[in-house]
C-alpha cells in the first residue's frame, strides 16, 4: 500500500481509537456489574488488537514488520487479559501495575477477587 493511506486512515484510527477508549472506560469504570463485565472483558480486548492490527497493516506497514508488531500486541493483549479483574462484591475494575501478577483482592472493599 502507499504511504499515502497513512493520511488517510491515520484520522480515522484516532477517532475510532479515541471512541472506543471513552466508551470502554465508561463501561468498564462506571458499570458495577461485574459478571457482565468479566464476560464482555476478553473479547472486548482481543477485537480491540485485532481492530488496532488492521489499522496498522491499513496504513500501509510493510508485511515484514508485522514479524514484530503482531507478537507485541499479543503480548499486550495476553497481559491486559490477565492484569484486569472485576469485584464481584463491589462491581468495581481492579487493574494490578504490575504485569507479572494479576490483582487478588479488590483496591476499594478489599475483598477477594475471582479468577
Amino acid at each position: 500500500m502507499p504511504s499515502s493511506n497513512t493520511d488517510q486512515v491515520f484520522p480515522l484510527f484516532i477517532a475510532v481509537w479515541a471512541g472506543l477508549g471513552i466508551a470502554s472506560s465508561a463501561f468498564f469504570y462506571l458499570n458495577k456489574n461485574a459478571s457482565l463485565k468479566r464476560k464482555i472483558w476478553p473479547p472486548a480486548s482481543i477485537a480491540a488488537s485485532i481492530l488496532f492490527v488492521a489499522f496498522v497493516w491499513a496504513m500501509g506497514i510493510p508485511a515484514s514488520e508485522f514479524v514484530f508488531i503482531v507478537p507485541f500486541v499479543a503480548l499486550i493483549t495476553f497481559i491486559n487479559l490477565r492484569v484486569m479483574k472485576f469485584c464481584g462484591a463491589c462491581g468495581r475494575t481492579v487493574m494490578n501495575q504490575n504485569p507479572f501478577s494479576p490483582p487478588k483482592f479488590c483496591s476499594k472493599c478489599g475483598a477477594a477477587l475471582d479468577k
